[in-house]
């Protein structure tokens, strides 16, 4: 049985099969790089070796110093088997770690390199294993002279001048029902308004969770002698935005509003993330109802109080890893939903 005890090929190239690119220096950022690998046995024959095993013995190094890149690391120049949502190359293009095998017998595996803020430029080449326990670089004085070069990119906070802030009035299921509620909605899309780039994945604070209240994070019920004004707030925060919430009933995404089971008996649905792209924006729905009779009936789930709020926190994430970080008052309900910038 052959042994694997050598390559006589070792290359490294970018997915984008250039040679060097830029990368955002956010600890997000990754390039894809694949190193090609043609592995030989004594008699300097090819060999085939097992894809994962391979893997386990490919390291990415400093071509220059030939030290290893921090495997999975939190700082410095690091390097993953598994693509993100931030794999894309600031100015061009991009794509678990996988080994595959051409028909001339070389076989690839792809990493993904990220890095910290302050690197500076890092030219990597890549080191081998082989099971005779042989060891062998592409690296500037190894058998091989591969490289690629990534440039560190200063990392981008965006701010409420690089958002759109969009409302429209929406459908609700149940809103033409005027015998005993009248509801009106309004969608707020918080999106960015950078060209060639969009927000890819939002993380969101300061809700209610409670089924049948899921998202909401204010409200207001006035006037104080009939209470029969009800203004709520609600974040859609689930992904993927566009199925987290679709209803094969309605044909469309739609989110629970208005829940008062308790008393009053209503409760109604709103028509969320009407627009394309659904995954590039966080939808917010501003809720105005209004019921006669003795007016809104609490407690009703979370709620135990005629007015009570958060303030949603949101972190954005660019297609590159790229971050700002907003807040929405839930305390002025009654008048429309205000996004503003979260500064430490």
């Amino acid at each position: 049985m052959s042994t694997w005890t050598s390559v006589s090929k070792l290359s490294v190239i970018l997915t984008s099969g250039y040679q060097n690119c830029n990368i955002y220096a956010n600890g997000r950022n990754t390039i894809g790089v694949t190193i090609n690998v043609e592995p030989t046995d004594e008699k300097g024959n090819p060999v085939q070796v097992d894809p994962q095993h391979l893997v386990a013995n490919l390291w990415l190094i400093d071509y220059v110093d030939e030290s290893t890149l921090n495997w999975k690391g939190g700082s410095g120049w690091a390097y993953t088997d598994t693509a993100n949502k931030f794999n894309a190359t600031p100015g061009g293009f991009s794509e678990s770690a996988e080994a595959a095998a051409n028909e001339d017998r070389t076989q690839q595996v792809t990493f993904y390199v990220y890095c910290s803020p302050g690197m500076n430029v890092k030219s990597i080449g890549v080191r081998v294993r082989t099971d005779s326990g042989a060891t062998i670089k592409s690296s500037l004085n190894g058998t091989y002279h591969s490289k690629i070069t990534l440039n560190p990119q200063t990392a981008v906070t965006y701010m409420k001048g690089d958002i759109s802030w969009d409302y429209s009035h929406t459908s609700t299921k149940y809103g033409g029902n005027t015998k005993y509620v009248t509801t009106d909605a309004w969608n707020y899309y918080l999106a960015l308004k950078v060209v060639d780039n969009y927000f890819v994945t939002f993380s969101v604070s300061s809700y209610f969770s409670e089924d049948g209240y899921d998202g909401f994070f204010a409200c207001n019920i006035t006037p104080d002698s009939r209470h029969k004004n009800f203004y709520g707030g609600y974040v859609w925060y689930q992904e993927p935005h566009d199925s987290a919430y679709y209803s094969s009933q309605d044909g469309y995404s739609s989110g629970e509003i208005v829940n008062f089971p308790v008393g009053n008996k209503w409760w109604d649905y709103a028509e969320i993330y009407d627009r394309k792209y659904p995954e590039r924006y966080l939808c917010f729905t501003w809720v105005h109802s209004t019921t006669g009779g003795d007016g809104w009936h609490i407690p009703n789930g979370p709620l135990d109080t005629w007015k009570e709020w958060f303030r949603p926190m949101i972190v954005a994430y660019d297609m590159y890893g790229n971050t700002g970080t907003f807040w929405v008052d839930g305390s002025d309900i009654t008048s429309a939903l205000n996004i503003y910038d979260h500064r430490l």
